[in-house]
C-alpha cells in the first residue's frame, strides 16, 4: 500500500510539474505578445533558446568582412557621385546649359546600347519610335479611362527637340513631374548612350539625321 501511495504521489508531482509548465509557456507567449520584456532578454542570453534572437544573416549595413589596412577607393561601378540635381524645369535647364556636349561619341556600340536601355525603362511610356504611345499609356478609344497611364509624352515634339542633350540626361537621371528618376537603374554613360538613341528617334521621325538635330547641335557647342 505505501509502494502504490508513494508511485501516486510521484505521478502527482510529475502532473504538477507539468500543469506549471504550462502555464509557464503560456505566460510567456502572453507577455511577448506584448513587446520585448525582461523574460524575453533572459531567455535570449541561454544559446537553447536565443536562435530565433540572432539570425545567421547579415544586418543592414554590416560589412560581412572588414577592409584592408590603408587602402583606398579608386573607382565606384556607377562612376563617380555626381551632384545634386533638383528636378525642375529651371535646375534642368541650367544643368543642361552648363554640362557641356555629351561626351560619349555616338557609334554604333552606344547606339546600340542606348537602344537597349530605351526599350528596357523608356518604351513603356515614350514607345518604341518615341511617339508616347507606350503599351502603358492609356489610348482613347482602345482603353478605359483610368485603367492605364494617363499620359506618355512625345519625343517628336518641337519642345523635346530642342532640348540640350544635358537637359535629356539630368532627366533620366532625376526624372521630372510624372517621369520618376532613373539615376539608380541606368549609370552615367548609359545615360548618354539613351540620349544619343533619343537623337536617332527624333531624326527618324523627321526624316533627316543624327547631326542635324537641334537639341543635339546645341549640346556640342556650349
Amino acid at each position: 500500500m505505501a509502494r502504490f501511495d508513494f508511485a501516486m504521489g510521484r505521478e502527482s508531482r510529475s502532473g504538477a510539474s507539468r500543469r506549471a509548465l504550462g502555464l509557464a509557456v503560456v505566460a510567456a507567449l502572453a507577455l511577448s505578445a506584448a513587446g520585448c520584456t525582461w523574460l524575453d532578454n533572459l531567455l535570449a542570453s541561454i544559446p537553447t533558446f536565443n536562435f530565433l534572437r540572432e539570425a545567421p544573416s547579415f544586418d543592414p549595413y554590416e560589412a560581412p568582412r572588414p577592409l584592408p589596412a590603408n587602402v583606398v577607393p579608386f573607382a565606384a561601378p556607377g562612376g563617380p557621385p555626381p551632384p545634386p540635381l533638383e528636378p525642375t524645369e529651371a535646375a534642368l535647364t541650367a544643368f543642361g546649359d552648363a554640362v557641356g556636349p555629351n561626351p560619349l561619341p555616338a557609334d554604333s556600340a552606344a547606339l546600340a546600347r542606348g537602344q537597349e536601355l530605351y526599350l528596357r525603362f523608356c518604351m513603356v511610356c515614350h514607345g518604341p519610335a518615341g511617339a508616347g504611345n507606350g503599351p502603358v499609356v492609356f489610348q482613347p478609344g482602345r482603353d478605359q479611362p483610368g485603367t492605364r497611364f494617363p499620359m506618355g509624352p512625345s519625343l517628336h515634339v518641337p519642345s523635346a527637340v530642342q532640348r540640350t542633350d544635358g537637359y535629356l540626361y539630368g532627366i533620366i537621371r532625376v526624372g521630372r513631374g510624372l517621369m520618376p528618376p532613373y539615376g539608380d537603374k541606368i549609370t552615367d554613360l548609359d545615360r548618354w548612350a539613351v540620349v544619343h538613341y533619343v537623337r536617332q528617334l527624333q531624326q527618324a521621325a523627321a526624316g533627316g539625321s543624327p547631326a542635324d538635330a537641334p537639341g543635339a547641335a546645341a549640346g556640342q557647342t556650349q
